[in-house]
């Protein structure tokens, strides 16, 4: 059985470089096709692109399979499907990880000449696996086993008092943990009135806020990038021992307030599926592991965390749910003073509450040596997702 790597980092701030389109696509591209070949060629196939055109300031290069059945990659634009036209900063920036083609659709920008941005979204695992060697996902690719082999209990959940080795492997394995009674109802009411203070004092002006609109009125749904001093509640503490079960050198890095509301109208409350690398940042700083504490309880009738089980483990694409994937999707349903574990790369959701709001803090815990460029550049990302992209209208 193969032990899963929490720590995929393979590059740093000094791997980041202005990438020229026409070196990259005759010199890199031809090199990475020599190495990595069958692994793109695998990832071209199962994107369902029939062609791919790049095109940085005018230049296009046309991504396709050749009469062999393998990928190639030559100038100009002779594909037939979609055709995406990038300014050099952000060519240079896909190349290097730094941000993604989700990054790109957040940003709205009409870079679409054919077709459509999820067409460029179903493109970068081909990219990732050419370029760094990650097979994409492919149906039965990943086996969810127990450590003595068995299918794993994906509805099992765990306590503080269970053993440590048998919670490390099950996050490992599917991505998420669920453990129960983390904190008392006392503890999760003080948090539910400190969180009150929180999203009374924000502003739509502060930078830290996401709103939303209910019943016509604007709402704050989340604060975010509150570090330790922020919060009296003591996340690092309690949940520093969890984010442990990696063991790994995770680092505290804040935590984030979250109010779901019913009936929201405008604005970005409960995500559709997506991977907390997603925006971009993969090879420089995964897995990173989430903590979410449930302030109140959460269940089929009134939302939760989603998980694709396994989904961590594998080269796909960062945004929304192919219905031909084969893994399985799991739900979290939690008591209050529960805490659900995700990792970085797994792919996860929220659906929305029905009947009464629910709260939630999500604390990060991050391996270390990210750079603060380029964790600024994706903060800002982030931030225009939750303020101007799905900002309430």
């Amino acid at each position: 059985m193969a032990a899963v790597d929490f720590d995929l980092r393979t590059r740093t701030i000094d791997d980041v470089v202005d990438v020229d389109p026409a070196t990259f696509h005759r010199d890199t591209v031809q090199s990475m096709i020599v190495e990595h070949g069958e692994f793109a060629t695998r990832a071209f196939i199962a994107s369902g692109l029939r062609s791919f055109v790049v095109a940085v300031d005018g230049d296009a290069y046309t991504w396709r399979l050749g009469s062999n059945g393998r990928l190639v990659v030559e100038p100009g634009d002779i594909g037939t499907d979609a055709r995406v036209d990038l300014d050099a900063e952000w060519f240079s920036d896909l190349v290097n990880d730094v941000r993604s083609t989700v990054a790109l659709m957040i940003a709205d920008e009409p870079v679409m000449g054919r077709g459509h941005i999820f067409h460029a979204i179903a493109w970068e695992p081909v990219l990732r696996a050419l370029l760094d060697g990650r097979p994409a996902y492919e149906p039965g690719a990943v086996d969810l086993v127990d450590r003595d082999g068995a299918p794993l209990d994906l509805d099992r959940s765990f306590d503080l008092s269970d053993d440590q080795a048998a919670m490390s492997h099950f996050l490992a394995q599917a991505g998420f943990l669920h453990v129960r009674n983390v904190f008392t109802a006392t503890e999760m009411a003080d948090l539910s009135d400190e969180m009150d203070e929180w999203l009374a004092r924000m502003t739509p002006d502060d930078p830290r806020a996401w709103f939303a609109t209910v019943d016509g009125e604007q709402t704050c749904v989340r604060v975010t990038n509150l570090g330790r001093d922020s919060l009296a509640f003591p996340h690092e503490a309690r949940l520093a021992p969890i984010a442990g079960l990696t063991q790994g050198p995770h680092r505290y890095r804040g935590s984030d307030v979250l109010l779901k509301p019913v009936g929201v109208e405008a604005g970005i409350s409960d995500l559709p599926w997506h991977k907390d690398c997603a925006l971009g940042l993969h090879s420089y700083r995964c897995m990173s592991v989430t903590c979410g504490v449930a302030v109140t309880a959460s269940g089929p009738d009134n939302g939760q965390l989603g998980v694709v089980a396994g989904s961590h483990r594998l080269n796909m694409s960062l945004f929304d749910l192919d219905e031909s994937i084969d893994l399985p999707q799991q739900f979290l349903a939690t008591e209050p003073g529960d805490v659900t574990v995700h990792l970085s790369c797994a792919l996860h959701c929220a659906t929305p509450p029905r009947h009464s709001e629910r709260r939630v803090t999500y604390s990060g815990f991050a391996l270390p040596g990210s750079d603060k460029a380029l964790d600024d550049k994706i903060r800002a990302v982030r931030d225009q997702a939750g303020r101007d992209t799905y900002a309430p209208t």
